[in-house]
């Protein structure tokens, strides 16, 4: 029987619009094991419809907006400002003074969500002294509107018997964001029950940053579907497929010269990449794909369905699967490659090397390496031998078998963490 008590799961957009696929792996899992699921969606835009399709215990409610961004972001900073609590202004003053304004437009944007989401309780229905448990899929904003949930229900007598948080790279490395800060982190540890990283690096930054949160922090990875089948890899031709949204951090600008190098190495090497992003980011990666002279070696698919990731990816026959990203929590393209035993390379970054062992299942770059030293990468698996490349692919879903199987990640996570009854 499914634990009686409610799952509200704080989401920045799914299953509206497009992104967080990850989420569909899981929420099979999360409906299952609770009686009732209901998601928030807090960073949608008007006209934003649902997507994904959900299990029919699973209710779907939208409560704020994305970001802004410019000069609309002075408004909400300032109204920010005369909300935050005295004890993360002193904390973000100490760090750089200018962090104050970051928690302000951090902690409007949160209170905006939670004030449209509160407004919205009465019609869920839940009584005093019913019990629910509260899911940010994130360690940002959504975990602040998952506090401010927590107390309104709390005064109406609810029982919150949960706060949990997954954290995933954004919303964890304090180094990689502005003034070296990210908004009210003990303000949020404080308050949840537990923090779960999706990689052990992400919990290793945690650990060190925040030492004395360490016994509520410990590394829940994601995970993916069994497709119950191989890809057919092939090296004829050398078949590099790419799996991501285009936005400057995955720097997919940088892979036609890579694959433009390794061509003139006398590598017959071509390209596809699966995901599209804001036409900026198309129009530079069209160009560069045009600069380095590698149109007729090059695919860019544009965006694939979660759905049909895998099928079109069986489809392409692939020999490996590379990741550039300058910074990652743990790629869910990555896992899903995996999972059909496809090699991968990738940037020593975040999670990744959780999921690459290096000169076993792929390779592993150095986060800054040059165009020339990711070729060599590819060079290296283009030219093993065949028995120790079918080693290579054996060896990438062995991996994936034992830490992302979602057969076994999601239960135990459902278990362990959410608490779930079985």
């Amino acid at each position: 029987m499914p634990d009686p008590r409610t799952l509200f799961l704080l989401t920045n957009v799914y299953p509206l619009s497009k992104g967080e696929e990850f989420i569909e792996n899981e929420i099979e899992h999360l409906a299952r094991r609770f009686s009732r699921v209901i998601i928030v969606a807090t960073q949608t835009l008007p006209g934003d419809v649902i997507t994904r399709s959900v299990p029919d215990n699973v209710e779907v409610i939208t409560a704020g907006k994305p970001r802004p961004s410019g000069r609309a972001m002075i408004p909400s900073v300032a109204a920010g400002l005369r909300k935050l609590p005295l004890a993360v202004f002193s904390q973000s003053t100490v760090r750089h003074p200018s962090a104050i304004a970051v928690d302000a437009l951090f902690e409007q944007r949160a209170r905006a969500s939670a004030d449209e989401l509160l407004g919205k309780l009465p019609a869920l229905n839940l009584q005093p002294g019913s019990h629910v448990v509260i899911y940010s899929f994130w360690f940002h904003t959504t975990a602040r509107v998952g506090m401010l949930l927590a107390a309104d229900l709390r005064a109406r007598g609810v029982v919150v018997d949960r706060l949990v948080s997954r954290a995933h790279g954004y919303d964890l490395y304090e180094n990689r964001n502005r003034f070296g800060h990210l908004p009210e982190r003990r303000l949020l540890l404080d308050a949840y029950d537990a923090v779960r990283p999706v990689s052990a690096q992400g919990t290793r930054a945690l650990h060190a940053s925040w030492p004395g949160f360490a016994d509520e922090v410990a590394t829940c990875h994601l995970g993916t579907v069994d497709p119950g089948r191989a890809a057919k890899c092939s090296r004829e031709p050398f078949h590099i497929i790419s799996c991501a949204f285009l936005i400057p951090v995955k720097r997919m600008t940088r892979m036609p010269a890579i694959l433009a190098e390794l061509r003139r190495r006398g590598v017959d090497a071509r390209w596809t990449h699966l995901g599209d992003g804001p036409d900026t980011e198309m129009a530079a990666l069209r160009e560069a794909v045009h600069v380095a002279g590698v149109d007729d070696s090059t695919q860019l698919l544009g965006h694939i369905p979660n759905a049909d990731i895998i099928e079109t990816e069986c489809s392409l026959s692939p020999s490996c699967l590379i990741n550039l990203s300058s910074s990652e929590g743990l790629p869910v393209s990555m896992m899903e490659a995996a999972s059909l035993g496809i090699p991968l390379i990738g940037t020593d970054v975040g999670g990744v090397s959780e999921i690459i062992t290096d000169r076993v299942n792929g390779r592993l770059l150095d986060p800054e390496h040059t165009d020339t030293q990711a070729a060599d990468a590819l060079q290296w698996l283009a030219e093993l031998p065949e028995d120790d490349y079918r080693g290579v692919c054996g060896a990438s879903r062995r991996i994936w078998q034992t830490n992302y199987d979602q057969a076994v990640v999601y239960p135990r996570f459902c278990a362990e963490v959410l608490g779930a009854s079985s």
